[in-house]
This record gives C-alpha cells, structure tokens and sequence, in this order.
C-alpha cells in the first residue's frame, strides 16, 4: 500500500510538470496570433502610449511600414528588429485594417539592397563581438512609412529608445492635412539652435525664422514663436511689433539669460546683459530676478588641474548647474520627465501676476540658494550661501495664459500692424507665453543628458497646441535622485546598503526556504517511521 501510495505521488507530479509545458507552449501558440500584453513598467515605457493610439484609431486612410533589416543581425541589433516587431504588432492592434506593416529580410540579396537603398535606408557598419574578438560587418535596420503617394523614411534604426516617438511623428506628419509652422525669432544676437535639434523640429514643422526688423504680414504668422537668448536691445516699436504677435494669439516662449555667461574662453565670467525684454514681462507680472539660482543638486562636471608634471581630471559640483526634479505633474511639457538641468539660471520672478493662469513647470530644491553678486563663476570658487542669500525653492520655468493688455500704443510703431483692422489694445483670446531663467539648456559642452532636449522639444509642442508629440516624446526620460543633504559617513552608509541589501535579502531568503525544506522532510520522515515495516523501503528511497 505505501510503495503504491508513492508511485501515485510521483506519477501525479510529472503529470503536473508535463500539463504546465503544455499550457505553457499552448499560450505561445496563441500569443503568435493575438495580441496581449502587460505593462507594469513605470509610464508604460513597452507599450504604445494614448497619443499613438488616438492617432491610430483616428487613420483614414492605410499607412505601411515596410521595414529592411539584414539577416544574421549581431546583439544587440537583432533585439532592435524584435522589439520594432512587437511594437508595430502593438499598432496594428489599434491601426486596425488601416495599418499595415511588412518585414523585408535579406543580406547578400541585390535586390534586397537596391529596393532598400532607393527608400532612402542606408547600410550601417555593425561593430559586435564574436570568438573573443571585435568583428565588423554592413547591414540594414532602417524603416520606411508610406501613405498615398507620401513617403517618411527612418535610415537608421540605432537604438530602441524613441522609437515609439519617431514612428507616431511620422505617421503623424504623413497624415496631416497642412504643415504647422513654427516661428524662430533671428536677430538681436539670439542663439543658435543646434543643427541636430533643428532637424528634429523640422521633422513635425514647417520652420520660419521672424526678424522684428522685417514688415511682418498678418497672413502669415507662425503657429507659435521661440525666442532664444537674445543679447541685443529690444527698441521700442520691437517691442511693440513683438507684443502685437503675441496678443494677436500666437503662443510665445522665452528663454532669457538675467546674465551674460562667458565660459567658451575658459575664463567663467558673468556680465550683465539688458535687452529691454523684461519691460514688455514685467507688465504681465513675470519676469527674471537679478541673480542665479545655486543647488546642492546639481549637475557635477569634470576640471583639468596640474600636479607638477601631471595633469588630473577631477569631478566636482558645480551648484550653478541646478538639476530640477520639482516639475509639474500637471502640465503636459513634464508631467513625464523626472529632471530637467538650468544651466547659470535666473530664477522667475511671479509676484506681479494678475488675473492670469499662471504654473510653475521646475523649481529648484529646497536645498537652492540665490547670489546676486556673482562675477567669478569658476568651479572652484566659494558658492556657500551668506545668511542674506534668499533661499529656495525658485522658480524656473513657468507657463502663463490668459487676456494680455498691451502697453505700447499704435503710434509707437510705424511698421504696418501685425493683426488684421486696428492696433490690438488688448489679446483676442486667450494668450500664452513661456519663460525660462536660462536659454543654454541646448549648451553642447554642458553634459545635460537627453533631458533637455525633450524639454525644449516639448515646449514647442505645447505652443502648437500639439499635446500628441509631447506625450510621447517624455516618455521613458526618468531620473530619480536620492535629494536628501548627507553627511560623509551617511552617504558611505547609503552607498552599502544599496550595494548589499538586495544580495542579502537573497541569501536570507534561501536560507528561509532550506530551513522550511529541511523541517518538512523531517516531519515527512517521522510520520512515515510511525507507519508499519513495509513503509521502511519508502523512508529509505526518500533518503537517497
């Protein structure tokens, strides 16, 4: 009776074992032909966001990915393919009959290689390690978008971050009726914008550069306008020509510096700079504080020092590289993004606000502090605050919408008006202005991350009233920085606990769980001894 008693059981648990690998392969079965997936990951980074799928169910017409990759792809390049797979799978879930998508494999195939290169997808050299040592070989991972006789076309398909952004941007340009321009303000000794960012806003609008000096026709205002860090005076009929663009309702932002900056000659020198800006500000209630902004978290950067004949790269905190996470969870520029870096920012001045929206987007921590006597700004001068410093948290970029009045007269410019009939004494509707103490967020030489770039993107985005781009852009950009003010010792102590927490929980878990085996065996062990003889044979095939 026990020996049979125990063939029971261990027929029974490989029944077991055998039904769970047919469930198991039963579910991948199936998954090869529906679509199901669950996200746990936070802000839902491997699935289509809500803008995708709006603008996916919202197609009339089909859209077809035909995308071209190589055969034999080399990690990490083949989980590329796999990973535009599943998301393209994920977009004919809601695309519907109206998104269509192919894969087109191929290596040595010249026909493979002449359809793909007349799409406008390149080869690509791949470095990868293969037997212990570099190899290289070409290959393609490119994708192209195609609606009607309309064509967008991704190259190069270089890492899986943003792919969900660029994908939806294209189908999204492929499918709109007419282009949205955004104005660029030149002149007045603005800064440039980079030539990789300004062909990412090429992508989604048409780009017109606004010169204050030029007759400016009604008929052709921008759907939104950025100004960025002039260093010229704004005259009088400048300013007049400025503020009847924006109250005629074309959403403006501003990112202004309260100090010229001087670090390309490596001499960190602050001096004042007057454009004239903050009179047309200050009559909406916003402007710039005299002063930068100082944080215990910020952005650490790397010197050179000699040591006799040696020179050492050291890495040290520079306060005046302030990283805000105290974004507004509220407004859809950052209610994705975790940080944001204001490089020699000035904080924003909000007291004189009326009568307007008005939010905050980042603030400094409450470890910040504001210096307003600033002229060295070397990375190993004293930045300790002096009891008269203000303290934080500070402003640093801020929205503001609502009923602008205006503070020039018609006669103060000669130019012909900017809105249609007469001077505008007040905004048509409901205005809106951005503004940031800081317009070197796009600094090159400034190690930023990719934070500030999406964050600049995004305003664009909010001042074309495109929340789409921006609730997909922001996706993924995390940064979660343990702000607390420590101690030497306590950051030590910080430091391993982090580093052997996680590993000891491990092994203390295992040990729970031989001490629980150990004790059930036992306990099996002493009721089987109670039972008669026979049951001997059982106890001792459980020993062994």
């Amino acid at each position: 009776m026990p020996n049979r008693k125990f063939s029971f059981i261990v027929k029974g648990g490989v029944a077991s074992i055998f039904s769970i690998a047919a469930f198991l392969i039963a579910v991948n079965l199936v998954s090869q032909l529906l679509y199901l997936r669950f996200d746990f990951s936070d802000g839902k980074v491997y699935s289509p966001s809500k803008a995708s799928k709006r603008i996916l169910k919202s197609l009339e017409d089909p859209v077809i990915v035909k995308c071209y990759f190589s055969k034999d792809l080399p990690q990490p390049y083949a989980t590329y393919r796999d990973y535009l797979k599943d998301l393209l799978k994920a977009y004919k879930n809601y695309g519907g009959k109206n998104f269509e998508y192919r894969f087109l494999a191929g290596s040595k195939d010249e026909e493979f290689r002449r359809e793909a290169m007349s799409m406008g997808v390149a080869p690509v050299r791949l470095t990868y390690i293969a037997k212990d040592k570099y190899e290289i070989k070409d290959g393609f991972m490119g994708a192209v978008l195609l609606y009607g006789d309309k064509k967008e076309t991704i190259p190069v398909i270089r890492d899986i971050n943003g792919l969900e952004y660029d994908l939806t941007t294209r189908i999204k340009k492929l499918t709109a009726k007419e282009p949205i321009v955004a104005g660029i303000l030149r002149g007045k000794g603005a800064r440039e914008i980079p030539s990789e960012i300004m062909e990412a806003i090429r992508e989604n609008y048409e780009v017109r550069e606004i010169d204050l000096a030029d007759k400016i026709d009604p008929a052709r205002l921008p759907r939104s306008l950025t100004v960025l860090g002039p260093r010229e005076r704004f005259t009088d009929a400048d300013l007049a020509k400025l503020e009847q663009i924006i109250l005629s309702g074309v959403p403006t932002a501003f990112f202004l510096d309260g100090k010229n900056v001087d670090i390309q000659s490596g001499s960190f020198y602050a001096g004042n700079v007057d454009t004239g800006l903050d009179r047309l500000l200050n009559h909406w209630g916003v402007g710039l504080k005299k002063g930068f902004a100082l944080d215990l978290q910020n952005q650490n950067i790397s010197i050179q020092q000699r040591a006799g004949p040696f020179i050492m790269n050291n890495i040290v905190s520079y306060p005046l590289l302030p990283i805000a996470t105290n974004l507004s969870k509220e407004s859809p520029l950052t209610k994705d993004m975790d940080q944001v870096t204001f490089p020699f920012a000035s904080p924003v001045s909000t007291d004189g606000v009326k009568g307007s929206k008005l939010e905050v987007l980042a603030a400094t921590t409450r470890l910040s502090w504001m210096r307003s006597d600033l002229e060295s700004l070397s990375p190993m001068a004293d930045f300790n605050p002096a009891p008269q410093d203000p303290r934080g948290p500070f402003a640093l970029a801020v929205t503001l919408e609502g009923k602008f009045s205006a503070m020039f007269s018609a006669d103060v410019s000669k130019s012909t008006p900017v809105a249609e009939g007469a001077w505008l004494s007040q905004s048509r509707g409901a205005s809106r202005i951005f503004l940031a103490g800081t317009s070197r967020l796009l600094e090159q030489n400034i190690s930023a991350g990719n934070s500030n770039v999406v964050f600049f993107l995004n305003t664009i985005d909010w001042l074309s009233e495109d929340a789409d781009l921006v609730a997909v852009r922001s996706k993924g950009v995390k940064l979660r920085p343990f702000t607390r003010q420590l101690g030497d010792a306590s950051r030590q102590m910080v430091k391993f606990i982090a580093l052997l927490l996680m590993p000891l929980l491990v092994v203390a878990a295992g040990m729970v769980r031989w001490q629980s085996r150990r004790r059930a065996k036992a306990m099996a062990r002493e009721r089987l001894l109670r039972e008669p003889a026979p049951v001997a044979s059982v106890v001792s095939a459980l020993a062994s």
